[in-house]
C-alpha cells in the first residue's frame, strides 16, 4: 500500500481499498428529503422530520459549490485514491419527484456545476403528468420496483393512501415516455428482497425490460424485522435469476455496511455503522466544509471495489434504493 493511500486513510477514515481497479464515475448520493407517497415498510430513510436543506435554495447552491469544489474541480486524496474521472449527484429520498420545481431546479444546478445527475424514485410522478422533468437534466434514473403482484407490493408497504402503486406496464409506460425527454439516459431498477418477496421470479420482466443495471438489496434491519430475511434466502433469490441467464447486481447487508457515503436532508454526510448500529453523522457540509465533513465519516474502499469489481464503470459513494 502507497504512502498515499495511507494518508488518505488516516485523513478521511477511508479503508483504502487493496484492489487496482481506476473506475470512472464517483456518485455521490444526496438524501434531498424525507417525504413520501408511499410508505414502505422497510424504509431506513427516517430522520425525524428534519429541517431539509431545500427549504432554502442559497443553502442548497452553497452544498452543492462545496461538493463541486471538493471532488469536481479540487483535487482531494480521495480522487487520487479511486482514480475517477467524473462525479455523478443521485437525489434520492423520500421521494425527490415530490419536489416538484425545487427538484427541477436541483438537477439544473447540478448540471451547471458539472456534475452528472440521476434520481431514485418510486415511479409513482412519472405517470398522469404529475410531475414533468425539464429535458435532458438526467443521464440516468434508478426506479424502485419489488414486485409483480399488487397485493405484494400492497403488503411491502410500496403504495400510496389512494391504493395507487406503480405496475408492471406503468414502469415501462413511464421509461418509455422519459427516454422521449431524457437523451441518452440509463436506467436503472432497484429490487429490495425481503421475506414476502424472495420467492417472486422477475426473470421473464427484466428480460423484456432490459434496464442497464437490475440491482437487488437484501433488506436492512432498520424497518420491520419481521421482513428481513437470512443471507441464505437472499443467495437463493440471486441465484434463482443468474441461472435463467439474467445480470443481476446483489448487495447482501454485509456489502451495503460502511461501503456507502451519504448526504442526509439536513446537509450532513451520514454512514450505516457497522459496530453502533444506526447511523453515524457528521457535522453539516456548509458549516465545515466537505473535506472537514468526509473525515467525519467512515468508508470502507475496499468492501466499495469488491462490491463495484462486476461494474467497471462507475465508483458510486452511497448510491441506494
Amino acid at each position: 500500500m502507497s504512502t498515499q493511500n495511507n494518508f488518505v486513510a488516516n485523513t478521511l477514515n477511508v479503508t483504502p481499498p487493496t484492489l487496482n481497479n481506476q473506475l470512472n464515475e464517483l456518485v455521490i448520493n444526496w438524501h434531498i428529503t424525507e417525504a413520501c407517497n408511499y410508505n414502505c415498510t422497510y424504509c431506513f430513510a427516517k430522520w425525524g422530520k428534519p429541517n431539509e436543506l431545500l427549504r432554502s435554495l442559497e443553502a442548497i447552491e452553497r452544498l452543492l459549490d462545496q461538493l463541486a469544489n471538493y471532488f469536481i474541480r479540487g483535487n482531494p486524496k480521495i480522487k487520487d485514491m479511486l482514480g475517477y474521472k467524473t462525479v455523478r449527484l443521485n437525489l434520492a429520498g423520500g421521494e425527490p419527484m415530490m419536489l416538484g420545481s425545487t427538484l427541477s431546479i436541483v438537477l439544473i444546478l447540478a448540471k451547471q456545476k458539472g456534475f452528472n445527475t440521476s434520481i431514485i424514485t418510486n415511479g409513482s410522478y412519472l405517470l398522469k403528468n404529475k410531475f414533468d422533468l425539464p429535458k435532458n437534466v438526467l443521464d440516468m434514473i434508478g426506479i424502485s420496483f419489488d414486485s409483480l403482484d399488487y397485493q405484494t407490493r400492497k403488503e411491502i408497504g410500496r403504495i400510496d393512501r389512494k391504493g395507487n402503486s406503480l405496475s408492471a406496464e406503468e414502469l415501462k409506460c413511464a421509461l418509455h415516455k422519459l427516454s422521449h425527454t431524457q437523451i441518452g439516459l440509463k436506467t436503472k431498477i432497484n429490487t429490495v428482497i425481503n421475506a414476502i418477496n424472495w420467492r417472486e421470479n422477475f426473470s421473464s420482466f427484466m428480460s423484456d425490460l432490459a434496464p442497464d443495471k437490475w440491482k437487488v438489496l437484501q433488506v436492512m434491519p432498520y424497518g420491520n424485522d419481521e421482513l428481513l430475511i437470512s443471507d441464505d434466502k437472499f443467495n437463493q433469490f440471486v441465484e434463482r435469476h443468474e441461472k435463467q441467464g439474467i445480470t443481476i447486481y446483489p448487495e447482501s447487508n454485509s456489502a451495503m455496511t460502511e461501503s456507502y457515503l451519504m448526504i442526509e436532508p439536513k446537509g450532513r454526510f451520514y454512514q450505516n455503522s457497522r459496530d453502533l448500529g444506526g447511523y453515524v453523522y457528521s457535522d453539516c457540509i456548509n458549516e465545515v466544509g466537505a473535506n472537514k465533513a468526509l473525515s467525519l465519516i467512515n468508508f470502507n474502499a475496499n468492501t466499495f471495489m469488491s462490491r463495484y469489481s462486476r461494474d467497471e464503470s462507475i465508483i458510486a459513494l452511497g448510491e441506494v434504493i
